[in-house]
């Protein structure tokens, strides 16, 4: 029995559920009154279902692909102003704490070989995305130095986002956790400068 809220992976993974979303797509994606009620309901930002996400993302009419670009160009200003906001899915190792059934990571899977990357193979991973993008960028992989640059180089009105470690205190480096706080280290750089 397909169950979207439920914690077992054979009740929220339904192939059925799946392959009728599909279907329901593809026999509503030139289905224009329909679409502009998702993207009407898409607008008050309350979420959408997965089957109207479907239909959505199967639409080919070029006006109303326009329109969810543009509608989502205004949810994000509306969410985030002119902020850039990254999400980078890096995966750094294939171990797992987790026993998800529905998953070839979880920890009793002893069948797989085990890898978790080296600084330097970071490095490599997050700069083969980045060089993709044309954009200009500075390698320091030194976070205490890269927030120092990145706070040197702010001017008036410019934002330094410092995404993902302001809540601890440590930083892990290859497996060994090292006292690391950035709210003294950036009072520390501030006062320097």
């Amino acid at each position: 029995m397909y169950n979207p809220k439920s914690l077992k992976a054979e009740e929220f993974i339904s192939d059925e559920e799946i392959r009728e979303t599909l279907a329901y797509a593809d026999a509503n994606k030139e289905n224009v009154a329909l679409i502009d009620q998702i993207l009407a309901k898409a607008k008050e930002c309350k979420g959408l279902t997965h089957r109207e996400a479907s239909v959505l993302l199967a639409c080919p009419i070029h006006e109303k692909i326009q329109k969810m670009y543009d509608l989502a160009a205004e949810i994000k200003k509306e969410f985030y102003g002119n902020r850039i906001v990254l999400f980078a899915p890096l995966y750094l190792s294939n171990y797992c704490v987790n026993g998800c059934v529905y998953c070839p990571y979880h920890k009793k899977n002893q069948h797989i070989a085990r890898k978790k990357l080296t600084q330097e193979e970071i490095v490599k991973e997050v700069e083969s995305g980045i060089k993709r993008t044309k954009g200009k960028y500075v390698c320091i992989v030194d976070r205490k130095k890269a927030i120092e640059h990145a706070i040197k180089m702010a001017t008036k009105n410019d934002i330094v986002v410092l995404a993902g470690k302001g809540h601890e205190t440590y930083q892990e480096v290859n497996g060994v956790k090292n006292p690391f706080d950035e709210k003294t280290i950036i009072k520390q750089i501030i006062n320097k400068m």
